[in-house]
């Protein structure tokens, strides 16, 4: 007989099964027979965790939403260029590995220029993740941890509503679980053809997700101290050559198409807040990783909760949790957090943002942590309080659920420009000027390409912190304006429509979620 989880070590007296451990209790698989009812019903709760979560990605997905702006953008670099030019820096401060922008590409073949075709890839790598991250739990977490794990992965909001945009975070999170798989076994004290696919996984991934780096880091860094603690030879040599079989992919892809975007001035300044000062310098310093590792599990980690906050408690369980893991299998609990550390280095030299979507890549990982810390602590509170575990059970798995409900029926990056335009074309008449808010041009020129607007359309320029500048720019309007909006900028609509209504009235609006279009009479 053997268990679909490897054996685990009791790290003390509290993690031996308990009334709550017996109803999670592992699945046993049987080889050669029938499962065994118990193992049938904890399959079958897997089974529906992981069909609930891919039901969520699908709908993120089919939902046909307009562009948002950060979409719009990365769109028109695929729609105007070949594969070979999207391997040259991206226009509008966009930044993508080469491997998505090339399968997007490709997706594109099946729906030309479609949103649902644009969305394949993220959508399809996000299925894929979870089904890749419920494997990895199983065989990295005992069976009721791994469940929790499971359960947290499928209904986790970020995880879900990238699944449905045109960006690659998405896939960057589904890299992480797929070099943790390919991973595990070497991590074990495996070897065999197991080195030959994790170098080669590692040299692939590299050009498929920014991130992948700093993963490939922890694990590397992993295997060297292992490999130095064990003094095997042929150990040694396997892990030298699969780190330099890393280092050779990364540093062709650095030069090929990341040194002209580590060094793009304008996005530095966006994420300017979410460097790490190296060194630090002050108390301010240090106290910037405690903020940011807890807005890291509120968001992207999923526990910021419209109904139940849980970033700190989640950060809490996860240092539970990977105290387990470094006590029961210390290389893979370096493995797990070694990234974080080569993500900090990366950060103070500004290489690389610590914050939002960003750190989406991680997640998996966090979920994995948050798990066997939530374990640990609900088998310690079902020996004298069995209604506090049950309680801390149903609030931490149904709380990113909640969170995930709210987020597909309205999402946080909704600006729906596209039935903006198709009303106004049907009421746009001849001699009507067009002004387009900054926010707003990606979109507009993507749902515009194909046909274009009848008539000359003045774009503005973004102002920020300078007013003034939209009043310049609208001064030399006139007669009927029609003024078009999306994604929005503090006041600045407000701003604009003020200039507007000193010089004339406002005859007729359109509205839909997160974006505008009014027309204005001005004089002639």
């Amino acid at each position: 007989m053997t268990t679909a989880n490897p054996p685990q070590v009791p790290s003390s007296p509290t993690a031996l099964p308990t009334r709550l451990a017996l109803r999670l209790r592992p699945l046993a698989i049987v080889r050669g027979s029938s499962v065994a009812p118990a193992s049938r019903w904890g399959l079958f709760v897997v089974i529906v965790l992981v069909v609930l979560g891919c039901g969520g990605r699908l709908a993120a997905w089919s939902r046909e939403r307009s562009l948002w702006i950060d979409e719009a953008m990365l769109a028109l670099n695929l729609i105007e260029r070949s594969p070979p030019e999207l391997l040259q820096p991206l226009d509008y401060n966009q930044g993508a590995p080469p491997g998505f922008l090339v399968a997007v590409k490709v997706a594109m073949g099946l729906g030309g220029s479609a949103e649902w075709a644009l969305r394949l890839v993220p959508m399809v790598a996000s299925l894929v993740g979870l089904v890749g991250f419920a494997v990895l739990a199983w065989r990295l977490l005992p069976a009721p941890a791994a469940q929790i794990a499971v359960a947290l992965g499928a209904g986790a909001p970020h995880l879900i509503s990238y699944a449905g945009e045109c960006k690659q975070y998405a896939g960057d999170a589904t890299v992480t679980i797929g070099l943790f798989l390919a991973a595990m076994g070497v991590l074990q004290g495996r070897g065999g053809w197991r080195w030959a696919l994790l170098a080669f996984g590692g040299a692939i991934a590299v050009w498929c997700s920014h991130p992948a780096v700093f993963i490939l880091g922890g694990i590397g860094t992993a295997l060297g101290l292992q490999a130095v603690q064990t003094r095997h030879r042929s150990r040694r040599r396997a892990v030298l050559v699969t780190i330099s079989t890393w280092l050779v992919s990364f540093t062709l892809c650095y030069f090929l198409c990341l040194k002209e975007l580590s060094q793009n001035h304008d996005l530095t300044r966006y994420w300017t807040d979410h460097f790490w000062p190296l060194p630090p310098q002050s108390l301010g310093d240090l106290t910037w990783l405690v903020e940011h590792a807890l807005q890291f599990f509120t968001q992207p980690g999923g526990f910021g909760g419209t109904l139940v906050p849980l970033g700190g408690l989640a950060a809490v369980l996860a240092l539970i949790g990977w105290r387990e893991w470094l006590r029961e299998h210390w290389v893979m609990g370096l493995a797990a957090v070694g990234p974080i550390a080569w993500l900090l280095v990366a950060s103070g030299l500004q290489k690389y943002p610590v914050g939002g979507r960003l750190m989406l890549f991680w997640v998996p990982v966090a979920l994995l942590l948050v798990a066997r810390g939530a374990w640990s602590v609900i088998n310690i509170l079902d020996a004298t309080h069995p209604w506090a575990a049950r309680l801390l059970l149903g609030v931490l798995v149904l709380a990113p659920w909640a969170e995930a409900v709210v987020e597909l029926r309205r999402p946080a990056r909704c600006e729906e420009l596209a039935p903006v335009l198709q009303r106004l074309r049907g009421e746009w008449q001849p001699g009507e000027q067009v002004y387009v808010y900054y926010g707003a041009i990606p979109a507009f020129r993507y749902y515009t390409r194909n046909e274009p607007w009848p008539a000359a359309v003045v774009y503005g320029g973004e102002h920020r912190g300078r007013p003034a500048g939209y009043r310049d720019e609208l001064a030399g309007l006139r007669g009927p304006v029609w003024l078009i909006v999306s994604h929005r900028h503090g006041d600045e609509e407000a701003v604009i429509r003020t200039w507007l209504a000193c010089r004339g009235v406002c005859e007729r609006e359109i509205h839909a979620p997160g974006a505008a279009a009014y027309r204005y009479r001005l004089p002639d």
